[in-house]
């Protein structure tokens, strides 16, 4: 997600909807703000012409004066309503362009120059008869001989249409960024769908959908299906080869203007940020998630763990947020699936607690083996519950930090309230879990090859004016913090499944201040589960600030640094290998994070330990002249870089890459091994680049077998 690409256009539509919204207030009925909170600034003067200022009548100026300055009064602290709606509603070139910083240029006096060196990279060769490598260069290995062992990571670029916006140029499309099969691999982009074909979909409204703005998924896990939001107010997931879904879809009304969005996890829930513009206010909107393919890896139940081939995403209301006009957001849930040995090798798949009873084959919520059609199968509600053997993959605590760029805050919002919910209503019982059979009974009546309407309030999931009042999410912490352009979670997997073994730092979250401060927090008690992390307060506590460090100003976008362990030993001296002989396990889905600097032409690699913030390595390239944003693949340290102004992403290559042995058995571990730069002896590599037919801002992908 790209938290800075907040404010977006909502053109009015007829206003159609399910799901329960209600221009009063929060969808459900929803409570104020928790006690101690920040509370929204009040509504101040407006102009019916739209045009912008504070009480002094100065028009806003800076370099964020087209998308974003004047709507918060810098005396009064009021919020000048037309202003509010005027940003929300510009999502053209130039407001995007603006929203997502300074250019370099505009930093140095105009000056374009881009005077790093070019990184390297291998000419690689070029093969016929590929699949995954067909049309792109195999970087290591040999040409594919045909047959077995091959996989990939896809996903989707966002952009602005140079060709303008339509519904042929919907500003979507899919792209490949790294590939392996018989023995070749490439780290090479390549374009794979253009426009993303879920876009395309009658159910999608095309022609409708205006500008894409961001799209989520989790840094932790699969999630076959990113989670877009779009300027017209929808919703709606975008594929991968092997998802096995067909699309999901919800449109907000035309008053709820979303501007940033997150998925948790373990793909169990997306979250929304709107901007209300009927009342000037900011929500948080919660969707359940239910995707059960692709078939191995995933549940087919709602609100719970899966690989997020989505089938179904359920408004469940709204929570009221402490401040008008969020910004960006990310999101965490604790345990959840890495591998078969979490469930002593068993799949997915052969973890059902629900299931036809084997007498009276009538869906039943399982209690005891004597129900069981498939005892090897299938297990009791109890397994899941609290002490139960499986209990480590159902997500107890869980959280999302929410900012403000406007405001000057950032907002933890708890999810335990949610999560137990869920738990309680699935594990609970037998009666609580009977009830929510019904999710499979309305589904069994809709036609499977198309986009799913809302589900009725009443069947489970219950939407929040059904659900307790408890079962809503609740803010449990605001702080200060300068201009926050983008904000991101520690969601380190190992420690989030199986506690610490060895010397380990508090769970962390970043918040990146227009200012160059890096701020890191600690959530506490809101990511301690059912192991300590850690000691004390840290673990226990409430979210607290831990430290702060410089990065780069205007910063674009934080992603979580996923090969921060592999290039450890450039930053001993700030996180010793051993201190009183117990190993330091820094963990870059937790310790560390990369920083997108636009105005610097350059990516920071920063790593966070106790009280220290260091950004120890900085990467640049001559090619690189405008990155915006940067995501990576998760099957090799490949990083995808998106030049908004050069209208292309880049690839470059950290890591090393192994070559599948296809002719050993299938895709084994024996073969060669591949570390970047010329001999194979480098930091990194670069690995090619692919023009985009606009603008990119964003990129996202996962990986797909």
């Amino acid at each position: 997600m790209l938290p800075v690409l907040a404010l977006l256009a909502c053109p009015a539509t007829d206003g159609s909807t399910t799901g329960g919204t209600d221009s009063d207030g929060p969808t459900g009925g929803a409570s104020e703000p928790t006690a101690g909170t920040a509370h929204p600034p009040t509504t101040g003067g407006t102009s019916e012409t739209g045009e912008t200022g504070d009480e002094t009548g100065e028009t806003p100026a800076g370099p964020y004066a087209r998308c974003g300055a004047g709507i918060v009064d810098s005396v009064s602290g009021q919020i000048d309503a037309a202003r509010y709606a005027q940003v929300a509603g510009d999502w053209s070139e130039e407001a995007v362009n603006c929203r997502l910083g300074p250019t370099w240029a505009e930093l140095h006096d105009g000056d374009a120059t881009n005077a790093a060196p070019e990184v390297w990279g291998p000419a690689g060769q070029t093969c016929a008869g590929g699949y995954l490598t067909d049309g792109i260069p195999v970087q290591a290995g040999v040409c594919p001989e045909g047959g077995g062992c091959y996989g990939s990571v896809s996903g989707q670029a966002l952009y602005v249409p140079a060709a303008g916006l339509g519904a042929a140029t919907p500003g979507v499309d899919r792209i490949q960024t790294h590939a392996w099969e018989q023995g070749a691999i490439s780290s090479h982009p390549k374009m794979l769908n253009s426009p993303e074909p879920y876009v395309t979909r009658p159910e999608y409204d095309p022609a409708a959908l205006g500008q894409p703005i961001a799209i989520a998924r989790s840094e932790r896990n699969w999630t076959n299906d990113g989670v877009a939001i779009f300027a017209g107010g929808a919703v709606g997931t975008a594929g991968t080869a092997t998802s096995g879904s067909v699309g999901a879809y919800y449109q907000f009304p035309p008053h709820l203007v979303p501007s940033a969005v997150a998925i948790t996890s373990n793909n169990e829930f997306v979250l929304v940020t709107l901007w209300n513009t009927d009342e000037v206010r900011g929500e948080l909107a919660v969707l359940s998630v239910r995707g059960p393919t692709p078939n191995a890896h995933s549940w087919w139940y709602h609100g719970l763990f899966n690989a997020g081939g989505v089938r179904e995403l359920k408004l469940l209301g709204t929570v009221p947020l402490p401040f008008a006009t969020p910004t960006s957001i990310a999101a965490v849930t604790t345990h959840g699936w890495t591998n078969p040995n979490d469930a002593n090798g068993k799949s997915m798949r052969s973890l059902s607690f629900t299931g036809p009873h084997k007498d009276t084959m009538v869906d039943t919520c399982f209690t005891s083996e004597a129900q069981m059609s498939d005892v090897a199968n299938q297990q009791p509600i109890s397994a899941f519950a609290e002490g139960g053997w499986l209990q480590h993959l159902v997500a107890r605590k869980g959280y999302a930090l929410v900012a403000s760029q406007w405001e000057d805050k950032v907002a933890f919002v708890d999810l335990a309230p949610l999560l137990g919910y869920f738990h309680s209503m699935y594990f609970g019982s037998e009666a609580s879990c009977s009830e929510t059979l019904s999710q499979f009974v309305w589904d069994g009546t809709q036609p499977g090859d198309q986009v799913l309407p809302q589900a009725p309030a009443d069947v489970w999931p219950y939407t929040f004016d059904v659900a307790p009042e408890s079962a809503r999410p609740t803010v449990a912490a605001v702080f200060d913090v300068t201009a926050p352009r983008a904000v991101r979670v520690g969601l380190d997997k190992s420690q989030a499944i199986y506690g610490p073994t060895n010397g380990v730092d508090a769970w962390k979250a970043y918040a990146a201040g227009d200012d160059g401060v890096l701020h890191v927090f600690t959530p506490g008690r809101l990511m301690a589960s059912w192991f300590e992390v850690g000691k004390g307060e840290q673990a226990t506590g409430e979210p607290a600030p831990l430290a702060t460090g410089q990065i780069c100003q205007h910063p674009t976008a934080l992603v979580m640094h996923r090969g921060l362990g592999g290039d450890r030993s450039t930053f001993l001296d700030i996180v010793p290998e051993k201190v009183d002989d117990q190993t330091q396990e820094v963990r870059g889905l937790n310790d560390g994070v990369i920083v997108v600097c636009r105005g610097e032409r350059a990516l920071q690699h920063v790593v966070a330990w106790k009280d220290e913030v260091e950004v120890y390595e900085e990467i640049r390239d001559s090619r690189m002249n405008d990155p915006v944003a940067v995501w990576y693949s998760d099957r090799a340290d490949v990083r995808t870089v998106a030049d908004f102004e050069g209208q292309k992403l880049l690839s470059y290559r950290f890591g090393r890459v192994k070559i599948e042995d296809w002719k050993e058995g299938g895709c084994g571990p024996q073969g060669a091994e591949y570390g970047p730069g010329e001999g194979g002896m480098g930091d990194h590599e670069f690995a090619g680049e692919l023009a985009i037919a606009g603008s990119p801002f964003h990129v996202s992908v996962a990986n797909v077998n």
